[in-house]
């Protein structure tokens, strides 16, 4: 079996269970899949998850951070300039912060704090979509290994890793 089929196989399978556990539990199945997108652009693994879910929970905390000091300040600046103010200052605290070496995946930061905007801005819903998305993100991976192991006589890398140029 091509190593592509496995991923799309456990991939579909992780997603399917994610969007009815989501939709059910009322989380946000938007920002769990940002996460799991997260996890994979941080190149997967266990090393992934926590490259990735760090980031993704930095971001959400500057939005919160965003969010309330723009609604703080809306009175004077109006809702427009206000949010326009802090979302210039979020995102340049995102770019300081990656000096961290925790926090130093930007993107997976501004996908957190775009997650918190997509999940109505509410935190808790948003945080834990995002960690299970990330543990997601890692099941799908190991349900590939597992995928590859029963279809294939070769012996497989222990990680998957994912390539986005496919032939």
């Amino acid at each position: 079996m091509k190593k592509i089929l496995a991923i799309g196989i456990s991939s579909g399978i992780i997603a399917v269970l994610w969007t009815a556990g989501s939709v059910t539990l009322g989380l946000s199945t938007v920002a769990g899949f940002l996460a799991w997108s997260s996890f994979f652009a941080a190149g997967g693994s266990r090393k992934g998850i926590k490259k990735a879910l760090i980031a993704n929970l930095s971001g959400i905390c500057w939005g919160v951070v965003t969010f309330q000091l723009s609604k703080m300040l809306a009175f004077k600046l109006g809702d427009v300039g206000s949010m326009t103010i802090f979302n210039g200052l979020g995102s340049a605290g995102i770019i300081l912060q990656s000096k961290i070496t925790l926090l130093s995946f930007i993107p997976a930061s501004f996908i957190g704090w775009s997650a918190f905007i997509a999940s109505g801005m509410n935190f808790k819903i948003t945080a834990i979509s995002m960690i299970i998305g990330s543990f997601a993100g890692y099941a799908s991976e190991k349900l590939t290994d597992i995928i590859l192991n029963i279809f294939t006589t070769e012996r497989i890398d222990e990680n998957v890793e994912v390539d986005t140029q496919l032939d």
